[in-house]
């Protein structure tokens, strides 16, 4: 049972005190509120929205499931997987491919060692030479030889991925016009001025599994992991104004509406901001993150699949609006019932642009890749939504140092759960969460022994 605004708090009694409270109720606090649990706490998850899932949720719109942004799930994400119960998400699995769209010509770059299909278009001339695809599986190779904390190795993150591929021989075209798009729509920034080490994490996960999204939307990873929590464990259209002290130690938080709440440890699970926010009420000053990463993506309706088949569409012109694009009912039919649906994506400054400019661009560049690629013309779109997402990620630059889990040695009881400790990433928040609810139970151990 998840509880909601317009019900009364836990037992109808405002002044409730439970072990812990986690604030956010997206994948980090999910996961940390079910190590809490799983450990004996007594746990309450405060989230302000009216609905679990942070940035992971979906919406329901014209008959369509629009995922909060185009995303997907990497299946050799080893925490957040471990959580889940795989067969009930129903993946749907897109081809480990992307058709990379140049000036007038276009090529389909994939791992042949996942999809033996793929193998002629692996030795055809294409977009990228012959001796960059051979890079390619050099840099596969490399990636799946290291362990994710070997890839977040110094010698990694102290370089940029720009730097890192032109240092692997990787000409400056398909950097430009295969890598910047690519990681741009993983990243969110095709400037490849992320740290390395995220290259190396990406292409790692890429390489050992698949990249898949739930049948019912991303929404169902989230769900899945709030149906482990016990009845009243969530309450939804809480926002908390502030954390409660008592001495130097966290005790507890005040909603908007005034209730407070005690408890023995606060976790601030919310995204980089709004933990500065709410640590500042207890005069914490936090930086609010690295610079946010946004990105704006539009759906689109029509009666077949504009793009056909499972991979993703790169635009590798440098000046791109539209960064990538994919009809989603290609690889999740579920998504719409007897109609297609198409995700385009702008990442970067294109992202701020206004809605009709995006749209335009969205028509045109989808027109350019079908008539490029031989394919009928675009059939009729009709715009579902536009999905506008400021802080999507935050940039991951050269020398980015994990966030601790304890936010402060002066004030006790005060946690952070959060993707800032790990990686931009569905895995880095679950692993943000897990090392929260450690952190914590580790120190009440401590205290205990």
């Amino acid at each position: 049972m998840i509880l909601r605004a317009s019900e009364p708090p836990i037992d109808g009694n405002e002044h409730k005190t439970v072990d812990v409270i986690v604030v956010g109720a997206g994948i980090a606090g999910l996961v940390c509120a079910i190590d809490l649990v799983r450990a004996g706490k007594s746990v309450i998850v405060f989230e302000a929205e009216p609905e679990v899932g942070g940035r992971v949720r979906s919406s329901r719109m014209e008959a369509c499931t629009i995922d909060h942004g185009f995303q997907v799930m990497f299946t050799a994400y080893p925490t957040i997987m471990s959580y889940l119960d795989i067969e009930a998400l129903n993946l749907r699995t897109f081809r480990p491919a992307a058709h990379v769209v140049v000036n007038n010509r276009v090529s389909l770059i994939g791992d042949a060692l996942r999809d033996p299909t793929l193998l002629l278009d692996a030795i055809t001339p294409g977009v990228i030479p012959l001796t960059d695809k051979l890079r390619l599986l050099a840099l596969r190779r490399c990636a799946r030889s290291l362990s994710v904390d070997e890839c977040f190795a110094p010698k990694h993150t102290s370089i940029s991925t720009r730097t890192f591929l032109s240092g692997r021989g990787f000409s400056p075209a398909v950097i430009d016009v295969f890598f910047a798009p690519f990681y741009g729509g993983i990243l969110l920034d095709r400037t490849l001025s992320s740290n390395a080490g995220v290259l190396l994490f990406t292409f790692k996960m890429l390489s050992d599994g698949d990249s898949a999204l739930p049948a019912r939307g991303m929404r169902a990873i989230s769900k899945q992991l709030a149906a482990q929590l016990p009845a009243n464990c969530i309450q939804l259209e809480k926002r908390v104004r502030a954390v409660r002290l008592q001495g130097q130690r966290a005790h507890g938080v005040t909603l908007d509406d005034g209730s407070e709440i005690s408890a023995a440890d606060v976790v601030l699970a919310t995204d980089a901001p709004g933990t500065a926010s709410l640590a500042a009420s207890v005069g914490l000053s936090l930086d609010a993150g690295l610079q946010c990463v946004g990105s704006t993506s539009l759906y689109f309706k029509s009666t077949r699949a504009p793009l056909p088949g499972k991979s993703l569409w790169l635009n590798g012109d440098v000046n791109a609006v539209i960064s990538h694009a994919i009809t989603l009912t290609e690889v999740a039919p579920e998504y719409v019932n007897d109609r297609a649906l198409t995700v385009a994506t702008a990442v970067g400054a294109a992202a701020l642009l206004d809605d009709a400019a995006l749209e335009e661009a969205a028509m045109r560049t989808l027109s350019h890749f079908a008539a490029v690629a031989g394919l009928e013309p675009t059939p009729e779109l009709t715009r579902v939504a536009v999905w506008r997402v400021p802080y999507s990620q935050f940039a991951q630059p050269p020398g980015f140092r994990p966030a601790p889990a304890e936010i402060s040695s002066e004030i006790g009881g005060l946690w952070r759960a959060s993707e800032l400790m790990h990686s931009s990433s569905i895995e880095g928040a679950a692993r943000g969460g897990k090392m929260a609810a450690m952190a914590l139970l580790g120190a009440g151990a401590g205290n205990n022994g």
